[in-house]
């Protein structure tokens, strides 16, 4: 496949997504290069998340090392909430459905699922940006029910199920994981910088569960 075909191809697939087209997904399923368009669309999608998280950070005057260490744990974060999400998808599909799907197939539809995370920039957006953010996981959510529809070969309502479980895992890791990602980061950061404070529960309120929004300079010096 050629440079502008792939790049093609990675289009189609986001418009499909964007759109619910179940065709699509199903497109996608016979597609022989769905292993790197469903890569390229998370790599897009983790780097624009990325980006509203940069801008965030910057603007609330968090630099430097810290910057560096806020952006770490939170795409390390990401990564390990996706990976609990496979599998579930994965074991919760085979239990209410009754037959298992190809594990590679359920990695590839859950990396499809981000592509609506594209616009995950926007997030920054004043005033409206936690509301965009929950539009793009709530738009995500619905992509991946349509895409378990396909993967499983099932039903509207059973597809609906096995989202709804791998979803809710999924927050309910991110909420586990909160605090110690929380106390990970500060002792890092303390070890780096001589500065004992990095995340506060504040932060961890913000809805950026791995993202420290605002700056809280300990007592006798700043970061």
């Amino acid at each position: 496949m050629g440079f502008l075909d792939f790049w093609g191809a990675v289009g189609h697939a986001l418009w499909g997504v964007f759109t619910l087209d179940r065709s699509t997904a199903e497109w996608f399923a016979a597609h022989p290069a769905n292993g790197q368009i469903a890569l390229t669309i998370a790599l897009l999608a983790g780097i624009s998340m990325l980006l509203g998280d940069s801008a965030v950070l910057f603007f609330n005057r968090v630099r430097g090392i810290r910057f560096g260490i806020s952006l770490l744990l939170n795409g390390l974060g990401m990564i390990a909430l996706y990976l609990v999400q496979a599998i579930v998808l994965t074991v919760v599909g085979d239990w209410i459905v009754g037959h298992p799907p190809v594990a590679p197939f359920v990695i590839r539809g859950m990396l499809l699922s981000t592509a609506p995370m594209v616009f995950g920039v926007l997030a920054l957006v004043p005033y409206f940006g936690p509301a965009i953010a929950r539009f793009l996981q709530a738009w995500s959510v619905v992509a991946l029910w349509v895409i378990v529809q396909v993967l499983y070969d099932t039903g509207l309502w059973r597809a609906l199920v096995v989202t709804l479980l791998a979803w809710g895992s999924m927050q309910l890791m991110s909420w586990a994981l909160a605090r110690p990602v929380a106390y990970l980061g500060s002792r890092i950061f303390r070890l780096v910088s001589g500065h004992p404070v990095m995340l506060t529960g504040r932060d961890l309120l913000s809805g950026h569960p791995f993202l420290p929004v605002e700056e809280h300079p300990a007592k006798g010096g700043r970061d």
